[in-house]
């Protein structure tokens, strides 16, 4: 009877650990290409020659994934 109770509790441990590396690459998959989206806003606001309302422009902008 203890042999049965191990072996359920082994497979509930792994469906849990399964879950939570699967929620975890899902999570960073996502947001792999933020640094990109980031740097290129720097960009456009640290450019030199651009007057205040062209570094204001972009910041209420939402760009959709092509």
């Amino acid at each position: 009877m203890n042999q049965k109770y191990f072996s359920v509790n082994v497979w509930i441990l792994f469906a849990v650990c399964t879950v939570l590396i699967a929620f975890t690459f899902i999570l960073v998959a996502h947001n792999e290409t933020m640094p990109n989206k980031i740097n290129q806003d720097r960009n456009n606001l640290l450019s030199v020659g651009k007057t205040v309302l062209d570094r204001i422009k972009p910041v209420g902008q939402i760009q959709l994934g092509s």
